[in-house]
């Protein structure tokens, strides 16, 4: 359901060095410290999501036009935050597939790219739904919801970051906006030829979506490592959750406050 950058998506995937920690106040502690060679195929897998193959003819028609399929360098720092959110996004949903084993068909990303560069969503940023084709009723065993949260901070303190994806996956995951989501991804479902009672089973994972065991909620906090960020503490300051499969995932990114200056060089 990912249509551009899968490939790049799934190099990544397949060179993650994810690493289980512990467990904390009902949370699964995860973490993968990138290196340079991470952060090149991140900067391959944002390019590849904006640059599509197009014909000789229609890339002449974009450059007469002026438009640079990559967009301009960041021109603010809210731009620049945005750039670095869909960059870590692709590289979050890239754990997704190689932690959460997911197939990347199954997987859908509703925010990236941003469709406004001044704007940064929050709420769910990666789902993946899996339904067993033979179950008629409610939520079964081979039925499975994985809904990911993503955030990012060029700050040295990560507890505001840590503290909005908390409530990203619970205050602001009230019935009504699961409802929407679901309904994005059982259109996408029906689109791709999923028989049509299949796909609307989706809607039982509403029945108390987070204390279902089938759905595992993921919240993944990207900065930089120690000592330029404080990120590796969190985890101590996790609240306690009730929720039977949630997973802290930290990803340490060297250089993050500077990534978006690799993902659109000026010049």
């Amino acid at each position: 359901m990912i249509p551009h950058a899968r490939d790049e998506i799934k190099m990544i995937a397949q060179h993650s060095r994810v690493v289980a920690l512990d467990t904390a106040q009902g949370w699964n502690i995860q973490q993968w410290a990138l290196d340079d060679d991470d952060i090149v195929r991140a900067v391959a897998a944002y390019q590849a999501l904006l640059r599509v193959d197009l014909n000789e003819e229609l890339d002449q028609l974009l450059a007469d036009m002026g438009v640079d399929r990559l967009g301009p360098p960041a021109t603010s720092d809210q731009h620049a935050k945005v750039m670095r959110a869909d960059a870590i996004e692709l590289v979050a949903a890239a754990t997704v597939v190689a932690v959460d084993d997911v197939d990347i068909d199954d997987m859908h990303m509703p925010n990236v790219p941003k469709m406004a560069v001044q704007k940064s969503d929050s709420g769910i940023d990666i789902i993946a739904v899996e339904l067993d084709p033979d179950a008629s009723s409610d939520i079964g065993p081979g039925d499975r919801l994985v809904l990911v949260s993503v955030k990012h901070t060029v700050s040295r303190r990560a507890g505001g970051m840590r503290g909005k994806l908390e409530k990203s996956v619970t205050d602001e995951l009230p019935a009504p906006y699961i409802h929407r989501q679901l309904t994005t991804v059982h259109g996408r479902l029906l689109q791709a030829g999923v028989n049509p009672n299949v796909a609307q089973r989706i809607f039982f994972f509403l029945r108390e979506t987070l204390s279902n065991p089938r759905v595992r909620v993921v919240c993944i906090a990207a900065a930089a490592p120690t000592p330029h960020c404080n990120l590796a503490d969190q985890p101590a300051q996790l609240a306690q959750t009730n929720m039977p499969d949630a997973h802290f995932r930290m990803l340490l990114v060297p250089n993050l406050a500077t990534l978006h200056e690799r993902l659109v060089p000026s010049g």
